[in-house]
Formats: C-alpha cells, structure tokens, sequence
C-alpha cells in the first residue's frame, strides 16, 4: 500500500500542472514496474482532451532528475477519444489504443476510426498511425476490411 500511495502522489505531481484527471472504478499501481492501471468506466480528462475506456494503463519512466512521467498510455475496450492538436480535433474510436506522449504518436488498432474535423477527412482501418510531430499517417487494412478514406471536396 505504501508504494501505491507513493505512486499516486508522484502521479498527481506529476500531471499537476496540466490538469490531467483520470476517474476509474478500480485502481492499482506497481511501482517497481512503473505502472499504474485504471479499469471500470475509465475516463481521462486533460484540458480539452477526453479519452473513455473500459482499462487504460500508465507506463513510467524516470527522468535524470528522478521525476517520473508518462512515457505510454495504452487504452483497452470501447475506447473512444476527443483530441485538440495544432488547430486541429480529432475523434477517434478503436479496440485498443496507444499513445506516446515523448514521440507524440497514436496507435489505434483494431476497428478503427480517425476523423479530423476541421478538414472533415475520416480514415477507417485495422491499425491506424499518426505521429503529430510529422504530420504523417498510416492505415493497414485487410481483405474484408479494406481502408477507407472520406473527404470533403469542394465543387
């Protein structure tokens, strides 16, 4: 309990000063392993940025001033998200997905979907990548579920 206690007090520290709220049914952290996981009705709230899932669970590292942050989030089971970047939002939905806040990538697999909204461009595929700092995307289909990739052209 004492290490758990620990964990969640550097956590909140942590992600003080960007407001990062998580509300969960259930919470356990290991602190050897640097993890902390959230299930039941999870819902992760930074700013504008909103992320629900059934599980979502928080990989650790720690910096050379013994700080510890996020370095992967991975969010299992109807997960869905709202994401404000670099004027733009996007919505997204998948089985599972993964975010890298040091690389500031997204990994979204399984059923999934990305919809920028400004643009109005969706994508649809099995496994969809996008790294915020190149602006670059990937979409992996298969034979039954090909990607698909909507735009709004103008007349």
């Amino acid at each position: 309990m004492k290490y758990a206690l620990t964990f969640v007090l550097l956590f909140s520290f942590v992600f003080a000063q960007d407001n990062l709220i998580i509300d969960a049914n259930n919470f356990e952290a290991d602190d050897q392993k640097g993890i902390a996981i959230f299930t039941g009705n999870v819902k992760v709230t930074k700013i504008k940025d909103k992320l629900n899932s059934d599980k979502l669970v928080v990989e650790m590292t720690t910096n050379s001033q013994n700080e510890k942050t996020p370095k992967k989030y991975t969010a299992t089971g109807n997960v869905d998200f709202t994401v404000y970047s670099q004027e733009k939002i996007y919505l997204g939905k998948g089985t599972k997905v993964i975010y890298e806040p040091l690389q500031n990538k997204y990994t979204i697999l399984g059923n999934g979907y990305l919809e920028e909204q400004i643009d109005g461009r969706i994508l649809y595929g099995e496994e969809i990548y996008l790294d915020e700092i190149t602006g670059s995307a990937q979409v992996v289909g298969n034979e039954t579920k090909p990607v698909r990739f909507i735009m709004k052209i103008q007349e």
